[in-house]
């Protein structure tokens, strides 16, 4: 009765803070996301107006999200407080099978202040979120379906595993990790039972090719998560791995150390102390394979490494275990008990220190401009409020730029399916096609407004860029386009936005500027009519 109400205790002091900060501004994963979910709800199909290299299960996520609490920013992370107070509850049940009732309650604490972490971007509701609530059902449904060989469950874990991977790619290693796990654990009828699991793991994705293909969108799927996603994992080198890592482990460790370092222990003590083999060996393949699922691409950002805190959770829980058993060799049961929780609290101690006024204090705009630095995303609300009231509901908008949360605010259609400029500025073969496509689609569809974003980090351009999109949207903007607004982020931090006459004027101090652009005529324009 204790540990239960200590459960759902954590479950909902997670939740106050989580509810505190629901107002927080999107970033653009996010906005791609919340813009794509508002589209499935109007019908339309994914990458028919939103391209991107991702599978299609965080827009359904979002759309359910954006249907049941609203279009806005709170209602998309109360969604996030709800996945994530899931995956808490989820992960105390499977680490109760694995590390015991003691140490699963410490791994849920550990998850739920780990997956708050700003630094990790725990409050914005990124795809990795998602990922692993479906990937943590289906193994606790696969330890169920191997201790009481029931078919139905194994088929109902694959159909979490295969959803999993359908919220992003990098899940596919959680499939073959379940998949070990029932050939280890089903030697007699092993390959059946594999069977039944990966034909769980295909029932979704039978389901998304239906809906692509009922959509007319297959092709363009194609292109987008299989084609070019094969090109972008591509473009970092396995010697700028190592850099990539310690740079993504530093970011995420900044607050939250010292639950690492127990994590780090926990590791060590797996095969010190008196485990089972066969909780060894799961919590070691967890972590291996939660390891493996944030290298795709030798990115490490730091939300990638949300798919690792399940296993770095429960790794603390077989700390805080082993201590206390080692302990009871020469204390006292209580005794050892509290010493060895008392490690946790001093760990999680140094968080809530360390990150007071993040957790108690700043507001939603703050905590985007400390964790996001110059990213216009405290100003974007504004900007998609004066579009949606300065345009009608049929006209369609234009963002040049990686800013997809402007579409969801303004609650306009895009007039390209480039919801990112970041890929025309790699050095992938398909980027000057997307250039090209890019200006034609907005060209042909005329936009009634235009956003052009100059902030570096919305294009993230490279020494060896093709810059031609950029020459040619300077020159299209001048000939077809007049300036009626300007959203800048001034190099002190606080922002200066300005509309109509104030802004057709301003000459602003950074580079960090969103413009907002009315047509100047009807009838077609383009960049070549400007002599």
């Amino acid at each position: 009765m204790v540990r239960s109400v200590v459960l759902v205790a954590i479950v909902l002091c997670a939740a106050v803070v989580r509810l505190r900060l629901a107002g927080v501004p999107l970033e653009r994963d996010e906005g791609e996301y919340a813009y794509a979910g508002q589209l499935i709800l109007q019908g339309v199909p994914p990458y028919q107006l939103a391209y991107n290299m991702k599978f299609p299960g965080c827009y359904y996520a979002y759309a359910l999200i954006e249907a049941l609490f609203g279009q806005t920013p709170w209602g998309i992370h109360v969604g996030l407080l709800l996945v994530n107070a899931a995956t808490t509850l989820l992960l105390f049940f499977l680490a109760r099978r694995v590390i015991g009732e003691r140490g699963a309650l410490v791994a849920s604490a550990a998850f739920a202040l780990l997956s708050l972490d700003r630094w990790i971007m725990g409050v914005w509701a990124h795809a990795t979120h998602f990922v692993m609530l479906p990937v943590v059902a289906g193994l606790l449904l696969l330890l169920r379906a191997l201790e009481t060989k029931r078919l139905a469950l194994l088929f109902a874990a694959g159909v979490c595993l295969g959803s999993s991977v359908l919220m992003k790619q990098h899940a596919a290693v959680f499939v073959l990790f379940a998949l070990a796990l029932v050939l280890a654990n089903e030697r007699r009828a092993s390959l059946p039972r594999a069977g039944m699991l990966a034909l769980g793991v295909a029932a979704p994705f039978a389901l998304l090719f239906v809906v692509l293909v009922a959509g007319g969108v297959f092709g363009r799927f194609w292109l987008w998560a299989v084609v070019y996603a094969r090109a972008y994992v591509a473009e970092v080198p396995w010697s700028g791995a190592p850099a990539s890592l310690w740079s993504g482990l530093r970011t995420v460790t900044t607050a939250t150390w010292g639950l690492w370092l127990c994590a780090v222990a926990g590791l060590v003590l797996l095969w010190l102390a008196p485990w089972r083999p066969g909780t060894r060996a799961f919590v070691s393949a967890f972590l291996l394979a939660s390891f493996l699922a944030t290298c795709p691409g030798f990115y490490f950002r730091a939300h990638y490494f949300i798919v690792m805190l399940p296993a770095v959770a429960m790794l603390v829980g077989v700390a805080v275990a082993s201590l206390e058993r080692l302990a009871e060799r020469v204390l006292p049961r209580d005794v050892a008990a509290a010493a060895a929780t008392a490690v946790f609290l001093l760990a999680a101690a140094a968080m809530l220190v360390h990150e007071s006024d993040y957790l108690v204090s700043m507001s939603p705009g703050e905590v985007s401009r400390t964790r996001y630095g110059r990213n216009p995303f405290v100003e974007a609300p504004e900007i998609g409020r004066w579009i949606a009231q300065q345009t009608s509901a049929t006209d369609r908008i234009a963002v040049i730029g990686s800013e997809p949360e402007i579409y969801f605010y303004a609650r306009r259609r895009s007039a390209t399916g480039y919801l990112y400029t970041y890929p025309l500025m790699e050095k992938q073969p398909l980027a000057p096609r997307m250039q090209d496509e890019m200006r034609r689609e907005i060209e042909t569809a005329r936009p009634a407004t235009i956003v052009f974003v100059t902030t570096p980090t919305s294009w993230l351009p490279r020494p060896d860029s093709d810059r031609r999109i950029l020459t040619w949207a300077n020159r299209f903007l001048e000939s077809c386009y007049d300036v009626v607004g300007v959203a800048e982020r001034r190099p002190d931090g606080t922002s200066d936005v300005r509309w109509g006459a104030d802004a057709a004027g301003y000459q602003p101090a950074s580079q960090d500027v969103v413009y907002t652009l009315r047509r100047k005529r009807e009838g077609p324009c383009a960049a070549a009519d400007l002599k």
